[in-house]
């Protein structure tokens, strides 16, 4: 359960392939011809389907997140959460390289450091939960940071996520 339904499980180009509703996830696994279908990321009958290759990326976790991961071969990683490095910091205050966004939520703030393309290797977030912040950017993204540059950080209103498995 809580498996994040966006990450890639597979390294191997085009090795996925996502489909809408579906009843029955694991017939298309079976069934399906491009490449060896060896997991699936789903939420049960008459939800959407991802299918995957060979599992050989971490397994990403998502908080409240409804889908979860079927793995054939038992052979996928221990899971990816996104633990918090730090509260009540301010993320400007960090010397590092950053993109700064503003985001509707959590899961969307996570899911921009994951696809890497504001921030290429993002492997953590700042975020702030208050709905009414009103001083910039909500959504901070970050490349991996030492403990030393966390440590560095002044007060501030945000929360400092930084991915397990990197």
């Amino acid at each position: 359960m809580d498996v994040d339904p966006n990450v890639r499980l597979s390294s191997m180009p085009r090795n996925y392939k996502v489909y809408g509703k579906v009843n029955d996830c694991a017939a298309k696994c079976a069934a399906e011809t491009n490449f060896t279908c060896k997991g699936f990321v789903w939420k049960g009958p008459n939800s959407g389907c991802v299918l995957h290759g060979k599992l050989d990326l971490p397994v990403v976790m998502q908080n409240a997140s409804k889908w979860f991961l079927v793995d054939l071969d038992c052979t996928s990683s221990k899971p990816c959460w996104w633990s918090v490095n730090a509260t009540n910091i301010d993320p400007t205050s960090i010397g590092a390289s950053k993109k700064a966004v503003n985001v509707k939520n959590h899961n969307q703030c996570q899911a921009l450091c994951l696809l890497g393309v504001l921030q290429p290797k993002c492997r953590a977030y700042a975020l702030t939960d208050d709905p009414f912040y009103a001083d910039g950017y909500n959504c901070y993204l970050f490349p991996a940071l030492k403990q030393n540059l966390i440590s560095s950080a002044v007060s501030g209103k945000f929360s400092l996520y930084h991915n397990q498995c990197y």
